[in-house]
């Protein structure tokens, strides 16, 4: 995919990122955002998407952080 106007390639699809905020008000489910290399559907990657993922504490191969690189001007 091409770099969007921000500079930034392909965020979608590859990881479900956690996010800071909380889905509910016990903060027992973190918010996810991004969709994995799993789903079969567009639907989870679309921004205004805003699925509860698994406890923070879990290992998973589809949910995961992602590393930015940021330059200097």
């Amino acid at each position: 995919f091409a770099a969007d106007r921000l500079g930034l390639f392909d965020m979608g699809g590859n990881v479900w990122e956690f996010c800071p905020d909380w889905y509910d008000k016990e903060h027992k489910a973190p918010v996810v955002r991004g969709g994995s290399w799993g789903n079969r559907s567009r639907e989870p990657m679309l921004s205004s998407a805003r699925p509860f993922g698994p406890n923070r504490g879990s290992r998973s191969d589809s949910h995961g952080f992602r590393c930015v690189l940021a330059q200097q001007p």
